[in-house]
């Protein structure tokens, strides 16, 4: 039997009945050591994914398209595409079930610590401060407010239509104001890490 025998529709003749199982076994031995290079070198089993898992999808598409009526002009290129996505199905896969994996580890941790409660001191410290900026003159406090919201001295200068220098010297000043306070209650604030 020649290979125009064997691979008819892979020739591209068009065949009136379904692919025969030989077909799907001739086709599958001519492309195997291509199949399972392509396989192999993206070094599936050190991200846990079974390199017989993807061939197994592999052969699946393989036998999908052998007994469709569908024709393939150039296997080659065929085998390529199949085995590429059969690789990228089996990597997404992985990824979602690490990403589910490592979410469960997650909240096992969490609901193993049980919820945090702010220590008391924290608490003291908060309000303290927030009692201090609250107690500012209004230019220090709203340059100071926005500065603790993580606002830059140019962001907060634009937003009060303010120049930069007056807006760095009034939280300078505001935080010069805050530590005094602080330290009147007994709370040492320290700029050292």
């Amino acid at each position: 039997m020649t290979g125009a025998d064997r691979f008819p529709r892979i020739r591209g003749e068009m065949r009136t009945d379904r692919g025969t199982s030989e077909e799907l076994e001739a086709f599958l031995e001519r492309f195997s050591a291509s199949i399972r290079a392509s396989i192999l070198k993206f070094g599936l089993e050190e991200k846990g994914i079974d390199p017989e898992d993807v061939l197994q999808d592999i052969r699946l598409k393989i036998i999908k398209i052998i007994f469709s009526a569908k024709k393939i002009r150039s296997p080659a290129s065929y085998i390529n595409s199949v085995v590429h996505s059969a690789l990228m199905d089996c990597l997404r896969r992985s990824r979602a079930q690490e990403e589910i994996l490592q979410f469960e580890r997650q909240e096992t941790l969490r609901q193993a610590e049980g919820p945090k409660e702010p220590r008391a001191v924290d608490i003291l410290a908060r309000k303290a401060i927030g009692e201090a900026v609250n107690s500012l003159v209004p230019s220090r406090k709203k340059a100071l407010k926005m500065f603790l919201l993580n606002m830059t001295v140019e962001e907060i200068a634009r937003s009060l239509n303010w120049t930069p220098i007056k807006t760095r010297t009034l939280i300078y000043r505001g935080l010069d104001d805050i530590k005094r306070k602080l330290k009147k209650r007994g709370i040492d604030y320290d700029d050292r890490p």
